[in-house]
């Protein structure tokens, strides 16, 4: 079987991948499809919270979570504790205690097993242009990226090893599924590279979720859709996809939800968090987050 090498690198505002290449074989730390979006504005102006309830247009569910609007020079992503991804801890206490956020979220996905690389973090982690991890075992790239270059371009979408490093990055974390590109769901297009194997499985998977979204002109928002992951309650990558396009957001990536979704705001739990997968109320221990800085 003839696979055709796709290593594509767009720093186009808009631009997109000219055709979609099968991913089986490749290897994925050389592949790259990216998107740079140049703030208009690098002021760090003020943040605007959004309430959003209501009904999915594709499937009329009902959704229920928290946005944060806001620009650019003022998100981050931290590790939760100020020694890096050695420690498990709520967000609520550090975003607020250990770090000076207004707002945060969960981020990126981790694993629960310190023992294996010394890092609780899964995937990149770059901030305020602390290089945390570049790990190159696969899991900062074949995966899509958010972050921001020391000259303020923000970048969306699969990085290459060789980019990942470098590539001198102010923030950086690794995501799980590109959801949003050009302005439309990306979902179906990024499967393959993202290593969604079951069509059942991570896509379809009713859950709360978090995700960051970029707009045309630079400006970041985070999103936050509550569920409970037990009974299928929350969205599926395809409903989080449709709610970024409804608010005109050019491109989004996925991070961590399920149990670990959360919207803090001065510190205050404003979510409904259901740590345990299940009915109770409660806030889960991560290894990063995605703060939104105080001015």
């Amino acid at each position: 079987m003839i696979v055709a090498l796709f290593v594509l690198v767009n720093c186009a505002l808009l631009a997109s991948a000219t055709k979609q290449p099968t991913f089986e074989n490749l290897n994925l730390s050389t592949v790259e499809d990216f998107d740079s979006f140049v703030p208009k504005d690098s002021s760090a102006g003020p943040l605007t919270r959004l309430t959003l309830q209501g009904n999915y247009v594709s499937t009329g569910r009902p959704y229920s979570g928290f946005a944060a609007v806001f620009p650019p020079s003022r998100l981050a992503f931290y590790p939760t504790s100020k020694s890096g991804c050695v420690e498990l801890v709520q967000p609520s206490y550090s975003s607020y205690q250990t770090y000076d956020c207004e707002y945060a979220t969960n981020g990126a996905f981790f694993t629960w097993d310190l023992t294996k690389t010394g890092s609780y973090c899964l995937g990149n982690l770059v901030s305020d242009g602390n290089v945390w991890q570049k790990p190159t075992d696969g899991t900062g790239t074949g995966r899509a990226n958010i972050g921001i270059k020391s000259d303020g371009t923000i970048i969306t979408g699969f990085l290459s090893q060789s980019t990942v490093n470098n590539t001198e990055f102010t923030q950086l974390i690794t995501g799980y599924g590109w959801l949003v590109r050009n302005g439309q769901s990306y979902v179906k297009s990024s499967q393959d590279l993202s290593g969604f194997d079951d069509p059942n499985g991570f896509v379809n998977e009713k859950a709360p979720r978090t995700a960051v979204g970029v707009f045309q002109n630079g400006t970041i928002v985070l999103l936050e859709v509550d569920g409970e992951e037990d009974i299928n309650a929350g969205p599926d990558l395809w409903e989080m996809a449709e709610l970024f396009v409804s608010l005109g957001v050019q491109s989004a990536v996925n991070i961590d939800g399920g149990g670990s979704s959360v919207s803090v705001y001065k510190g205050e739990i404003i979510d409904v968090p259901t740590c345990n997968d299940t009915p109770e109320v409660c806030e889960r221990a991560v290894a990063n987050i995605a703060c939104v800085k105080s001015i």
